[in-house]
């Protein structure tokens, strides 16, 4: 169940709407973290721009009052307002002429660092305050006239602390606007997902036979209905066209297996007549016209099983059983080739057309027979593989080389090219069909030495269903 989750899950979050959601939040966070770090630098210079204004102002403040022409009068007048003030952020520092502090606190020398003669000049340092605690100074040094020093200045760190909280209850904001679209988003991607493995599912049962099936349609006109349509116009055509191919097919059937019956009914009654060489050439003359009609009739059978429009009843199948029964069927041919016939493996539940499948196995182990050296064993078994159940059958032979397992399994491919070896080709190819109308695979592989074909089918139940 988890493993089902977790498959959900990651369908979900790979669906196009919430890829989109997801793009468009995180290029919003990268604004959002680049609009905190703008503003928050931009707030800097704002609040350094106004502790500048202050300070100019409490400068031109003194110069109205006469007081910076001595810095007795100035170390005076701080000490009669300063203490009213509710600022504790505000710094001041009157010096003489000779250095000594008329007002103010020591700890500030360090970040005035102004020899004399001391013009007027802006100060920022950052320094530690009698508590030890750190600071940021940002002052104005002004020579008086007497020779003494007045340094007024504010401490940058109680405002920008202050000022940074805009920023990040900003960001904030924009982090929960941000996952409120990733949340929103999903119904969304959930309603997508659900529309689109509908399709996803009505085309699956249609290659797997039931050409009756039709994409979902929900009359909202929106891409999903305009592909649903652009699908079902799809799925009528070649439904048409399989239509036309099968009445072709059948009548060219109709029309053959008559006269070539007739013909090989001649050429007996013919052969009958004879003796010698041309009684031998007539007979060898129906023996074509018989791989003719098989040739016909297992093209025909290919065609039938890869359309789907073949008769097949899904049903619950004991995999041992039928491995028996086929084991059974083929034992006459098996002792004619002093090869034995062995069935190994758990008694699994299959799902499937038993008679599809005993035909799949039939061409599997008639190859095994034709090829496998005489008086060699042939192994049949059945295993269950992760979520799919395997029909094996191997035999040591001479096997196929790995580069030509896919060509072997095409039409009318035939890698003995001897002609020693009766057969159409046709074997392999009408196995894969009937293992892709289970929803499986046939798998080909090296049995060192020899052939292991595989025949893999899914596990999971199948919907039944009957076409005729």
């Amino acid at each position: 169940m988890s493993l089902v989750k977790h498959r959900a899950l990651h369908q979900l979050l790979n669906t196009s709407s919430f890829r989109q959601a997801a793009t468009v939040a995180f290029i919003s966070l990268l604004i959002a973290l680049a609009s905190i770090i703008l503003s928050n630098h931009l707030l800097e210079i704002v609040m350094r721009s106004h502790v500048r204004d202050m300070i100019l102002t409490d400068i031109r403040t003194q110069q109205l009052h006469g007081r910076l022409a001595q810095a007795t009068h100035v170390a005076m007048a701080l000490r009669y307002t300063l203490p009213f003030e509710m600022r504790k952020d505000r710094h001041s520092l009157v010096m003489d002429g000779h250095s000594n502090i008329l007002y103010g606190d020591a700890t500030l020398l360090p970040g005035i660092d102004c020899p004399q003669p001391c013009n007027t000049k802006w100060r920022h340092a950052e320094l530690l305050n009698a508590q030890g605690k750190p600071t940021e100074i940002l002052g104005l040094m002004v020579p008086l006239s007497d020779g003494g020093q007045y340094f007024s200045a504010y401490d940058l760190q109680p405002m920008l602390e202050r000022t940074r909280i805009i920023p990040l209850m900003a960001g904030a904001g924009l982090l929960i606007i941000l996952l409120s679209i990733l949340i929103i988003s999903l119904p969304f991607s959930i309603r997508n997902l659900y529309r689109i493995n509908r399709i996803r599912d009505a085309l699956a049962r249609y290659a797997s036979g039931d050409h009756s099936i039709t994409a979902p349609h929900e009359r909202l006109d929106d891409e999903f209905d305009q592909l649903g349509n652009d699908i079902n116009q799809a799925l009528q055509r070649i439904n048409r066209l399989m239509g036309e191919i099968q009445n072709i097919t059948s009548h060219i059937a109709h029309e053959l297996r008559t006269p070539l019956t007739r013909l090989q009914n001649r050429l007996l009654n013919a052969a009958e007549m004879l003796e010698g060489e041309p009684r031998e050439e007539l007979l060898r003359a129906v023996q074509d016209g018989e791989r003719i009609q098989n040739l016909f009739r297992a093209v025909m059978r290919v065609a039938e099983v890869e359309t789907g429009r073949c008769a097949h009843q899904f049903a619950p199948v004991s995999a041992r059983q039928l491995l028996e029964d086929i084991c059974d069927y083929y034992l006459p041919l098996a002792e004619e080739r002093a090869c034995t016939l062995q069935v190994n493996g758990s008694d699994l539940q299959l799902y499937g057309d038993r008679a599809l499948l005993f035909q799949a196995l039939a061409n599997l182990i008639d190859n095994a027979l034709k090829y496998a050296p005489v008086g060699q064993p042939v192994l049949l078994s059945a295993y269950q593989q992760r979520d799919c159940s395997c029909l094996c059958v191997a035999d040591r032979g001479p096997g196929i080389p790995q580069q030509l397992n896919d060509k072997a399994i095409e039409r009318f491919q035939r890698l003995d090219t001897s002609g020693d070896i009766p057969g159409n080709g046709l074997g392999l190819t009408l196995t894969k069909a009937i293992a892709e109308l289970h929803g499986g695979e046939l798998l080909l592989e090296d049995n060192q030495p020899g052939l292991r074909a595989v025949l893999r089918i899914r596990t999971a139940t199948l919907p039944e269903r009957h076409i005729p």
